[in-house]
């Protein structure tokens, strides 16, 4: 450890000052420095006599046990502290060493080389020439002259080999280290001290000589002229303000009456009143006490020690206190004892009164003018004092073997003797620090202190508040050196400025320029050499107010860099910190913890004095540094979020504005000057607040299964419609949690968000994303952020490789500052410590007292706290895809009108504009202006199932479709290729518009080989579309048909000769006159008369369904041209039927020929004018749906299960609406409309899902579950009628229509009653006929119906059970009595309710299980009517 210039035995140190001549560098000259230093205390036995007789008064052969305890300093004393001579002698340095390098002499440098003389005075034999001899002793006579108050003036040559040649007197060499032994630096100061001891003798005679030393007064005004920092080759090294001065050690071991002449001059200056030297010569005693006890020499303390503190000598009595203290027998000085450890532990008790007694000497002395001692001394004693209470203090209040060590050497000793355990009552903290605080300058005393002296005791004090723990104390002392020290750096700067001929604002690097002209280049300019000392004292500065500069680049450093980057410089440490998230959520604690602890008011200021000293110096460095640490602790510390106006900084908008300004002007200088890698450290953690990738319009990427491509395939490949509702190809909105995909190689853009909260425009020279992928390219570029806000900014970020990517910050370069990596903070934040732990406890971890080693708290510590959570953006980099644009279209700029039903058709060219992507994937889909409105229909929630099924099925018609056959390969679209599709497109109403989404992608592999999911691409093209009314169906309606007219068709048909058969029954029938033959035909004619000649004449014929209803349909013509129209009506059996209701009715009802079970019946031709109505009459056929309860189908395939969401109906509202919607369903089936524009050729598809039936029209439409039929007949009559006589045709049985029949009277006949189940039901029936006179009788009438009519059987039967689509028969005889009219009905009751075994019911039909089914009864529609005729 060095000598420490506040020691309490600073005034017996011999002060050697050295000085460097010839060329020499400044390392080489402080290591020399250092060797000296390393002797610098030299035992007297060891030091050589001198032999002149005038120089034995110091002769170390008299005290070969003392010690000479040199201070080693490198620059002379200021005239301050000369001016306190002879008063306090240790301020003058008795020693001049001047320094020399041999190889200054040796080796030519190319900046700084000697003259072409200079050099030829080097030997060649490794010794100096005569010329070079010459040269130093000149430099030793010229610092001589200049130091003559010096008693000792010698030239050290270091580095010389002493063996070649031996040097003058006055000249000394020192060999290099490699060729030194042990004891070489030892001999050299064994030198000095001989000579200086010698010398000592004549300086002793000289002052024995002075009859009187004056006393040191304040001068009336004290002028420190600042020096240079530069000296030239035989100038002195400039004074430094910071190091005390020390005295001669010799005066202590002069003779044994060493300390009665110092009590002798303490007592004459006692009675005299003389406090100044009364207080110095107690001073001095102290010293030589001190000395002796850390030499192991015996003492006994003073008596004059105890008069002065008013306690009682140990071991004495009172009269004994009254003994002269000039006693020589109590004075003398002894070898040690077993008394030295108690002698010790007296002094210890008596110091603290002691050098409090000192120190009110000194301050009486202040009440007379001319005896007031300068504040310097005053202060260096009181500095002294404190630093040797501190010392004991902290050493259980005793003088140690190890305390007196660091006394005197400021050093620990490496075993501490304890003499006793008795524990001694000392002084505490405040006291100590109460007694430092009396030495401190105030306003009055200030002007009579130079800078350089007031420097050096604000300094002392702050030493010792620290070692004290007083870090208030010390930060308060600290800030008002600095307050002091701003002047004179700034009248020091403008004197050297004027010295060098330059302008004071200019740097010390210029300053440096103009002094070495262009022989320095920029590069080697020594820019920071003597100000780092500084910079960490203001540092330190800052620490103490809670601001340490640069611990958020410090902190934890070591956690995110490399084994092989810490055994680096402590810049490597400080960019690896910077350039991590850790350290950026570190620093951000830090900041918003340092706002909590401490006032911030105070560190502004502190961080202000800092910025004005760095700027005096000037310290450009210094200046970014601590300018940066105020923008960041001024500010908020918080991550505001987006409702959130407490972000903004603690400073004025004027001083944010002169802080930016200072910045940018500083980073200007230092590039000026050369200095490119000089900038700050942006000053806030929060730059990055939001990056989110920005989705494209049109090139999104979309994701599909196997099974998508599988289902999309088919219903491309079909003619008709498909069932799917979802378009698994439709490009709608991402869902939000799924992450954002990028294709691979190109450019994807993100939008970022920066955060400026200080009001000033933050100028962002370059900004990138880093992706945590290297395999990136991120494009960076310029932005100016205003002032206060955050603003958004899109940078672009291209993936070469396919991937996860992930986006968790940005590389920025803020101007003036360096760059750096900035992590990203999207959410808000604030720093929240824990509210139930003291603060105190928790800012500890912050507020350490060594801010080298401060470091946050850990995650594992209870104290830590929960910094900013980084977050990042994720997304999916997915493998090159093809780019597909259009080409050309067919229409004309995009637009197609027709006419509802209409179906045109045009082609699209696509062009793969990619470069090496191969285009393996096609597909087609369309969405239309009647979407949206369909999709927001079937959302309705009271939809009843029928009209969501109309919904889902208009859905399912596609205006557009891709023309392509089936077994047609997949197409494929090489590079730079192009490909023509041919598209369908239909007309329906409500269409203005739609869109063909061409889907493509690259798959590489055939479809079927598909396993993971694929990506495709989606160009859209727009079409307009305009569909013009057409042929409308505005009215429906269904009539009941009679039968009358299959009847008797089939009565013509057998009575033909072709048709007669020998079984035929002998009932003879009444031609009809109204009907007659007509030639068969498959088509209308115009005529109004003739429409039904040709369809009644065929009724009937060619199936045994005799059950017929009338369709009206009511057609208009909207189009201004004339239209012609044909429906075809389609026949249908009872299977067909059947199947027709088993499969799904959504399919297209415009079947290929050949492959449907329904054939044409016939088709109507109408021609319609523009806006006339025209109704057609459509005759079809009654028909049975054994099935038409089953539920009504989802067209949504992919539901698996569905809902109810309809208004809740009865059980028998719901059977009714099935039936409805089954029987129309058969209906449309059975229909196929078309219109034709004959001017034009133009034709389409007439909509017939307009027919709507009502349950009125249902009941006409459906034939019943059990059908009953009458027939009436002779019995046993197997002759043909034509075959019989006379009488027995007259006795035979005449039908008149197909329910009336003449017959004989008191003739047997047989009346056979059919039944025939239709229903998927087995049936029990009971028949209950019911005879009748036919029309309105009276009841009296109605009874006298025995007599007329005779029945033989039974009128009320049960009959078998009835299978699905069994008949059975019920026959009973009848007898004709009389002339008349009867009718003979009845209806058709269910005994009981049978299931069969064979039905089953759909999944997810419960309207069966809803309710049992209950008996039913049918009624006999066509009654028999039975006529008697008379003879």
């Amino acid at each position: 450890m060095g000598i420490d210039p506040l020691s309490v035995v600073a005034p017996a140190r011999v002060k050697i000052v050295c000085v460097p001549v010839g060329r020499i560098k400044q390392s080489r000259f402080s290591s020399f420095v250092a060797r000296l230093e390393e002797e610098n205390v030299v035992r007297l036995g060891d030091v050589s006599p001198d032999n002149r007789p005038h120089s034995t008064l110091f002769s170390p052969l008299a005290y070969p046990a003392g010690r000479v305890l040199f201070e080693i300093r490198t620059s002379f004393p200021p005239k301050t502290h000369l001016a306190l001579s002879p008063f306090e002698l240790y301020r003058q340095p008795f020693v001049i060493v001047a320094v020399a390098d041999y190889r200054g002499f040796e080796e030519i440098s190319d900046s700084h080389g000697l003259p072409a003389e200079e050099v030829a005075k080097i030997d060649s034999h490794g010794t100096l020439s005569e010329d070079s001899v010459q040269t130093l002793l000149q430099h030793r006579h010229q610092l001589a002259s200049e130091y003559s108050l010096a008693l000792v003036h010698h030239v050290l040559v270091f580095d010389y080999d002493v063996s070649h040649q031996r040097l003058p007197e006055g000249l000394i060499g020192v060999p290099p280290p490699a060729q030194s032994m042990g004891t070489t630096m030892k001999t050299v100061m064994c030198d000095l001290t001989s000579q200086l001891l010698a010398e000592m003798a004549s300086f002793a005679r000289s002052l024995q000589e002075i009859r009187s030393i004056e006393t040191p007064r304040v001068p009336r005004q004290s002028i420190q002229r600042p020096l240079s920092r530069y000296s030239g080759l035989s100038r002195p090294a400039s004074a430094d303000p910071n190091q005390a001065t020390p005295s001669s050690m010799s005066d202590a071991q002069r003779n044994e009456h060493r300390m009665s002449e110092l009590v002798d001059g303490a007592t004459i200056a006692k009675v005299n009143s003389d406090h100044v030297w009364h207080g110095k010569a107690l001073d001095y005693l102290l010293v030589v006490c001190l000395l002796y006890a850390w030499a192991g020499l015996g003492f006994h303390i003073p008596q004059i020690f105890y008069q002065v503190t008013d306690k009682i000598v140990p071991g004495s009595s009172k009269a004994s206190k009254d003994t002269p203290a000039s006693s020589h027998a109590d004075l003398m000085v002894t070898s040690p004892d077993s008394s030295t450890g108690q002698t010790l532990q007296s002094l210890s008790s008596l110091l603290p009164d002691l050098v409090t007694t000192i120190q009110n000497l000194y301050s009486r002395a202040w009440t007379f003018s001319e005896d007031k001692l300068p504040q310097l001394a005053f202060s260096d004693t009181g500095l002294r004092f404190s630093k040797l209470l501190t010392i004991i203090a902290a050493s259980n209040s005793m003088l140690t073997d190890t305390n007196l060590t660091q006394i005197v050497l400021n050093m620990q000793a490496r075993q501490a003797t304890v003499h006793s355990k008795t524990v001694l009552t000392f002084q505490a903290k405040a006291d100590i620090a109460a007694f430092l605080f009396r030495s401190f300058p105030n306003a009055d005393t200030d002007l009579s202190l130079a800078v350089a002296d007031r420097t050096a005791i604000l300094a002392g004090t702050v030493s010792i508040l620290s070692e004290l723990n007083y870090h208030r104390k010390r930060a308060f002392v600290m800030k008002e050196l600095l307050e002091g020290l701003i002047p004179a750096l700034v009248e020091a700067r403008k004197r050297g400025a004027a010295e060098m001929g330059v302008h004071p604002a200019a740097s010390l690097a210029t300053l440096d320029i103009a002094l070495y002209g262009a022989q320095r280049t920029p590069s080697h300019l020594p820019y920071g050499e003597d100000e780092i000392g500084l910079q960490s004292f203001l540092k330190r500065v800052s620490c103490e107010y809670g601001v340490d500069v640069g611990m958020g680049n410090r902190s934890n450093a070591a956690d995110e860099v490399s084994p092989a980057e810490t055994q680096g410089t402590d810049k490597t440490a400080t960019s690896a910190s910077l350039n991590s998230t850790k350290g950026s959520v570190q620093r951000a604690i830090y900041q918003a913890s340092s706002k909590i602890s401490g006032s911030l008011e105070l560190k502004i200021d502190v961080l202000r004095l800092c910025i004005n000293v760095c700027e005096a110096l000037p310290d450009l460095e210094g200046v970014l540094q601590f300018s940066t640490e105020l923008l960041r602790t001024s500010g908020s510390g918080i991550a505001p979020g987006p409702d959130n106006s407490s972000g903004s900084p603690s400073l004025s908008i004027e001083d944010q504005l002169r802080l930016w300004n200072n910045i940018s002007r500083t980073v200007g200088v230092a590039r000026q000057l050369g200095l490119k890698e000089l900038s700050a450290d942006y000053w806030d953690e929060f730059l990055l607040r939001g990056i989110e990738v920005v989705p494209s319009t049109s090139d999104i990427p979309i994701p599909h299964a196997k099974g998508d491509l599988e289902a999309v395939t088919k219903s491309n490949t079909d003619t008709s419609s498909g069932p799917f509702l979802y378009n698994p190809f439709r490009q709608d909105k991402p869902a939000k949690n799924a992450k954002p995909l990028v294709v691979a190689g190109e450019e994807a853009v993100f939008r970022v968000t920066l955060q400026n909260l200080y009001n000033f425009d933050l100028e962002i020279e370059s900004i990138q994303l880093r992706p945590d992928n290297d395999n990136c390219d991120s494009v960076a570029q310029a932005v100016t952020v205003g002032p206060y806000r955050t603003q958004t900014v899109y940078l672009a970020v291209t993936p070469l490789e396919g991937g996860p990517l992930n986006v968790s910050g940005c590389i920025a370069k803020v101007r003036g500052c360096h760059e750096r990596w900035f992590p990203l903070f999207d959410a808000p934040w604030s720093l929240k410590p824990n509210v139930k732990e003291p603060q105190s406890q928790w800012s500890a971890a912050l507020l350490e007292k060594s801010s080298e080693t401060r470091r946050l708290p850990e995650k594992g510590d209870a104290r830590a706290l929960k910094g900013p959570i980084p977050s990042s953006a994720a997304l999916d980099v997915i493998p090159a895809l093809p780019i597909i644009v259009l080409k050309s279209m067919s229409l004309s700029r995009s637009a197609i009108m027709l006419l509802e039903g209409e179906t045109k058709t045009f082609t699209i060219t696509l062009y793969n504009a990619s470069r090496s992507v191969i285009a393996d994937l096609i597909l087609l889909t369309s969405e239309d202006s009647t979407t949206a409105l369909l999709q927001a229909a079937r959302e309705k929630k009271e939809l009843p199932p029928t009209d969501l099924y109309e919904l889902e099925l208009a859905s399912t018609k596609k205006p557009l479709r891709w023309c392509r056959a089936a077994d047609e390969p997949d197409v494929v679209i090489e590079p730079g290729k192009e490909l023509t599709l041919n598209i369908e497109v239909t007309g329906k109403p409500g269409l203005s518009g739609a869109t063909i989404q061409v889907s493509y992608g690259h798959l590489g592999v055939s479809r079927s080989q598909i396993k993971d999911l694929f990506y495709t691409r989606q160009l859209s093209i727009p079409l307009a579309i305009t569909v013009n009314a057409s042929i409308d169906i505005t009215r429906t309606d269904l009539l009941s048909f009679s039968s009358i007219f299959a009847w008797q068709n089939q009565q013509r048909q057998m009575h033909s000769p072709s048709t007669k058969k020998a079984d035929s029954p002998p009932v003879q029938t009444r031609r009809p006159s109204s009907v007659s033959s007509r030639p068969k035909s498959h088509k209308f004619t115009a005529n109004n008369e003739n429409r039904f000649q040709s369809l009644l004449s065929r009724i009937g014929l060619s199936t045994n369904d005799n059950s017929h209803c009338l369709l009206c349909l009511d057609c208009r013509n909207s189009w201004p041209t004339p239209l012609s129209i044909s429906i075809q009506v389609r026949s249908s059996h009872s299977e067909h039927i059947t199947d027709s209701t088993q499969r799904s009715p959504s399919s297209d009802t415009s079947q290929k020929p050949g492959k449907s079970k329904t054939t044409i019946a016939y088709t109507v031709h109408e021609s319609l004018l523009p806006g006339t109505t025209k109704r057609i009459l459509l005759l079809l056929p009654r028909l049975r749906l054994p099935h038409a309860h089953n539920p009504i189908p989802i067209l949504s395939a992919q539901k698996q299960f569905v809902v109810g969401t309809g208004p809740k109906t009865s059980y028998e509202a719901e059977l009714n609406a099935r039936e409805m919607y089954w029987y129309r369903e058969t209906l449309l089936n059975l229909l196929q409309a078309t219109w034709t524009e004959e001017s034009t050729g133009r034709k389409g598809q007439i909509n017939i899902r307009n027919i709507r039936l009502s349950e009125r029209m249902i009941n006409i439409l459906k034939l019943p579950e059990l059908e009953t039929t009458m027939t009436l007949a002779l019995p046993n009559v197997n002759a043909n009628i034509d075959d019989l006589n006379d009488f027995d045709k007259k006795n035979k049985i005449e039908q008149m229509s197909p329910t009336t029949y003449l017959v004989p009277l008191s003739h047997p006949l047989v009346l056979t009653t059919t039944l025939t189940n239709h229903s998927n039901y087995l049936i029990h029936p009971l028949l209950r006929l019911q005879p009748r006179l036919a029309g309105n009788f009276q009841h009296s009438i109605a009874l006298d119906l025995g007599r007329k009519l005779l029945i033989h059987g039974q009128l009320q039967k049960v009959l078998p059970v009835l299978a699905p689509g069994a008949s059975v028969n019920s026959e009973v005889e009848v007898w004709v009595l009389g002339k008349g009219r009867w009718v003979v009905g009845g209806v058709v009751e269910e005994v009981r309710v049978l299931e069969s075994e064979d039905i089953s019911r759909e999944d997810g039909d419960d309207v069966g299980d809803r309710k049992k089914r209950e008996r039913r009864v049918w009624g006999i529609e066509e009654e028999v009517e039975v006529v008697g005729k008379g003879d």
